[in-house]
């Protein structure tokens, strides 16, 4: 079934640095890199919608060490079982990228669901 149009999406950016193990040489979501390159993409994401969309979306970060009720939401749980890798994109309570930010994608999407 299709995702029904809304008039705002909101777009979740989920991670957990780290859930691969504790060191950078095995995780590479602990490295300054990561994080680094995971603040670009969010911030292109964010004015790629907003020129596309003004004012119909946000998007929010949200690092599951720091907010256990999204750890404990339906995708944070997956995040954290290690089921897919980080980080996870969902579009108004849906999941729909896991291990990267996929802009163009992440834009078409929310134009298919502003309709």
């Amino acid at each position: 079934m299709k995702d029904q149009p809304k008039d705002f999406m909101e777009v979740k950016v989920l991670d957990l640095p780290g859930a691969g193990g504790s060191c950078p040489c095995s995780d590479p979501t602990l490295t300054p890199e990561y994080g680094a390159l995971l603040r670009r993409k969010i911030a292109e994401l964010r004015a790629a919608l907003e020129e596309a969309y003004p004012d119909k979306s946000r998007v929010k970060y949200v690092d599951l060490r720091e907010s256990p009720d999204e750890k404990e939401s339906d995708t944070g749980r997956l995040l954290a079982s290690g089921k897919y890798p980080p980080p996870l994109v969902v579009v108004n309570g849906v999941l729909k990228l896991a291990g990267s930010i996929q802009v163009q994608k992440i834009v078409q999407e929310v134009g298919d669901l502003l309709g």
